[in-house]
């Protein structure tokens, strides 16, 4: 909201002729289209305003949870029926390309290390580098949250934690 719409609108409540600063909604079908009041009127709608009014009880539940992940789809992270390479309690979760196809160490290592393009004369502080650089260029957040860049995310953070116990060893 700037200046110039704050001046250019009135109040909308009946005889009022105060400046208009604060915006409300008009209805509850379109949230976006606005009514401007002044200091005491906004504070009178406030207290009428009640967005749940028209939703049942699954309706308002359903809405709280779309808040609570900012009305963005999420999905949870190396689970399901692709559960990535993740160690819990140093225990190895699965392969790091495909669960049903086990991979040596070797290969696992040379895997870790491409996808953070490092080579293997690499050290502990290049390793969290790179995984830094590239986690905030591949972030889901960042990329969008298209399967694709999911997925390379993953393969970001997973090669990163083997390297990382590996060199922790």
């Amino acid at each position: 909201m700037n200046k110039k719409n704050k001046i250019d609108n009135l109040c909308n409540h009946p005889d009022c002729e105060m400046a208009g600063e604060f915006r409300a909604p008009k209805n509850y079908q379109n949230l976006n289209d606005y009514q401007w009041f002044c200091l005491e009127h906004i504070k009178e709608f406030n207290k009428k305003w009640n967005y749940h009014l028209k939703m049942d009880a699954d309706q308002i539940e359903t809405d709280l949870r779309f808040d609570t992940i900012w009305r963005r789809p999420t999905t949870s992270f190396g689970s399901g029926r692709r559960f990535y390479d993740f160690t819990i309690n140093g225990e190895d979760m699965g392969s790091f390309e495909n669960p049903s196809k086990s991979t040596n160490q070797s290969n696992k290592l040379l895997l870790s290390l491409s996808e953070l393009n490092l080579d293997i004369n690499t050290d502990i502080k290049l390793i969290k580098k790179r995984y830094k650089e590239l986690a905030k260029l591949h972030h889901p957040d960042v990329k969008g949250n298209s399967k694709k860049s999911i997925d390379k995310f993953r393969k970001i953070v997973e090669a990163y934690n083997y390297l990382l116990d590996r060199y922790k060893k």
